[in-house]
Formats: structure tokens, sequence, C-alpha cells
């Protein structure tokens, strides 16, 4: 059981590290399209029409799916110095009561999340001057907390298992 979990936990890092990779292309283009747009507004006097648009689009992009990955890397800020003082059995219950609390409120804004991309969908929108459907950057909101619902369920049941099988 616990090699399979360790092969698990190694698929998942190389999707979060890919994540990662992607995520800082994607950066790397929002800044190349704001800078190509400084010069050419201030040089030329010329933009690229839309731009503006994929960059907001990028960067919400950046944001909702590297909250998933800092959230399976455990690298979320924390203030958790009361709680390092608690004896054991208390740190757990308050981790259980965390994860449940995170379950919750990923479940609930992945749900609403996908409901709208849904119905935006449907409807056919595209943004005003780039002509993108909004589904896609609307998307990334539901798949990152989809995301982080998923790791709260492997980090509860983790939790939740004897001792023993503990990563």
């Amino acid at each position: 059981m616990g090699e399979d979990k360790q092969k698990v936990t190694s698929r998942c890092d190389t999707v979060a590290s890919g994540i990662e990779y992607v995520l800082a292309i994607g950066l790397i283009f929002a800044i190349l399209f704001n800078f190509i747009n400084v010069v050419g507004r201030y040089v030329t006097g010329y933009t690229l029409t839309g731009v503006d648009e994929l960059e907001v689009y990028l960067l919400i992009s950046i944001a909702f799916l590297n909250a998933a990955v800092v959230s399976w890397h455990r690298a979320h800020l924390r203030m958790d110095l009361l709680v390092g003082a608690l004896p054991p059995a208390a740190r757990r219950a308050v981790s259980i009561f965390e994860i449940a609390v995170t379950l919750v409120v990923t479940s609930f804004v992945g749900y609403q999340s996908f409901h709208y991309v849904s119905r935006i969908f449907r409807l056919g929108a595209v943004s005003d001057i780039a002509h993108v459907p909004t589904w896609i950057p609307h998307s990334a909101v539901c798949l990152g907390f989809g995301l982080m619902a998923l790791i709260a369920i492997d980090r509860g049941f983790a939790l939740l298992r004897p001792r023993a099988d503990r990563l």
C-alpha cells in the first residue's frame, strides 16, 4: 500500500511541476506582451489589440492554477505558531477541522464556478476585444478550486489513516 501511495505522490509531483512550468511560460508571455505594448505605446504610438485582455486572463489562470500547486506542495501561508504549541491530539483535531473547512469552501467555489463556466459556454460568450471564449479563462477558477478540493480529500484520508500507514 505504501509503495502505491508513493507512486501516486510521485506522479502528482510531476504533474505539479509541469503545471508550474506551463504557468511560468504563461507569466513570461504576459510580461512580454506588456513590454511590447509599453514600447509600442510610447515609441511608435501603436499597441497590440486585445493583449491587455490576454494578460489579465493569463494572470487569472496563473493565480488559480498555481493555488492548487501551492496546496499540493503545502507551501501556502500559515499562522500556526499556537497550533504548533498544542499537544499532538489537539494539533490533529485542528488539522482535521482545517481540512474539512478547506474541502467545504473549495468544493463550493468549484461547484459554483463550474455552473458559471457551463452557462457562459452554452451562451458562446467571448471577450470584447480579443474575442477569446470567456469559458476558457473562467475555467481556471473551477479547475484550481476543484484540484484544491481533491488535494484536501487526499490529505483528509491521509490524516484519518492509522499512523503506521501515513506518509
